[in-house]
C-alpha cells in the first residue's frame, strides 16, 4: 500500500483539506498505474458491453413501448447512456466501502483518522480517485457508443444537462457511497446493503428501459428517485439536446442537502465506533 504524503499544515497550523484530497488522489493514480492489466480489461469491457446493447437493440426498436420513453434515437442510445450512468454510481457506491477496509486491514485508517484533518476529508479523500475514474469511464462510455451510432445533441442544453447536471449526481452517488460506508465502520459488513442498493439503482432508475414500463407503484417510486432524475437530464441533454430543468433543479437541491448529511452520519459513526473501541475491527 502506497503511503499518502502527509501535506505541510497553513502558518496557522491547520491541515488545509484541498492539499489532503490531492495527496490522496496522487497515491491513487501512483497505484492505479501498477495494474497496468486491469486497467486494459476496463478498457475493452466498453465496446464488449455496448456492442451487446447494440445488437440487442436491433430486437427492441420495433417492440412496444411508452410513448414518453426517452427512445428519439432508438433503445441502444437509451440503454448507453443508463450504462455510462450505472458504471459511474457502481463505482462511487462501492468505493467509500472498499477503501474504508483496506486502510482497515492495513491498518492505516485509525493513523489517518488522528490526523489533523476531519473525518469528512479522509472519506471524500480516498474515494476521489475513484470517482474521478468513473466520470472519465462514463464519459468514455459514451464516446465509443458515437461508434456505434450514438448521435449527442451538442447545444446549450447538452452543454448544462453535462456541466451541472453530472456533477450533481456524482455527488448524490457519493452521497449514498459515504452513507454506506458509514454503514461499514458500525456495522462491518455491508456486501448485502451494496447488492441491494445497486440493484435498486439498476430496476428502478431507468438504466436500461424506461419506467414507464413499471407497475404503477413502481414507476412512482422510480420517479421519487435522485438516481431517475440524474439520468433523465443527461437523456435529455445528450439524446435531445433539451435541459429538464425541474428535475436538474430536484438533483441539485438533493445532492447539495445529501453530501453535507451523509459526511456528517460517516462523523458519527466514528465517533461511535471509537467510542466502542471497534475502530479498526473489519
Amino acid at each position: 500500500m502506497t503511503a499518502v504524503p502527509l501535506p505541510l499544515p497553513d502558518v496557522q497550523g491547520r491541515a488545509r483539506p484541498g492539499a489532503w484530497l490531492g495527496a490522496f488522489i496522487r497515491r491513487d493514480w501512483k497505484i492505479a498505474r501498477s495494474y497496468r492489466l486491469q486497467f486494459m480489461l476496463d478498457v475493452c469491457a466498453v465496446p464488449l458491453t455496448l456492442g451487446m446493447f447494440y445488437f440487442l437493440s436491433r430486437l427492441i426498436d420495433g417492440g412496444r413501448l411508452p410513448s414518453d420513453a426517452d427512445l428519439s434515437q432508438g433503445y441502444f442510445a437509451f440503454a448507453a447512456v443508463g450504462l455510462a450512468v450505472l458504471r459511474m454510481a457502481q463505482t462511487a457506491l462501492n468505493s467509500f466501502s472498499s477503501r474504508l477496509r483496506t486502510e482497515q486491514t492495513t491498518g492505516t485508517f485509525e493513523t489517518l483518522l488522528s490526523s489533523p484533518v476531519s473525518p469528512s476529508v479522509v472519506a471524500l479523500g480516498s474515494a476521489a480517485f475513484d470517482l474521478l475514474r468513473a466520470t472519465v469511464g462514463g464519459s468514455v462510455t459514451v464516446l465509443v457508443a458515437m461508434l456505434f451510432g450514438l448521435r449527442l445533441q451538442v447545444g446549450a442544453g447538452m452543454l448544462l444537462s453535462v456541466v451541472v447536471g453530472l456533477p450533481a449526481l456524482i455527488a448524490t452517488f457519493a452521497a449514498v457511497g459515504v452513507v454506506v460506508a458509514a454503514f461499514a465502520v458500525v456495522f462491518k459488513q455491508v456486501t448485502a446493503l451494496l447488492g441491494m442498493v445497486t440493484a435498486v439503482l439498476a430496476l428502478l432508475a431507468g438504466v436500461y428501459f424506461p419506467v414507464g414500463i413499471l407497475p404503477g407503484p413502481l414507476e412512482t417510486l422510480a420517479n421519487l428517485l435522485p438516481f431517475t432524475w440524474g439520468i433523465d437530464v443527461l437523456r435529455a441533454g445528450l439524446l435531445r439536446g433539451e435541459l429538464a430543468a425541474g428535475r436538474l433543479a430536484l438533483l441539485v437541491g438533493f445532492a447539495v442537502v445529501a453530501l453535507p448529511l451523509a459526511l456528517a452520519l460517516f462523523g458519527r459513526a466514528v465517533d461511535f465506533a471509537r467510542r466502542r473501541g471497534t475502530l479498526t475491527q473489519f
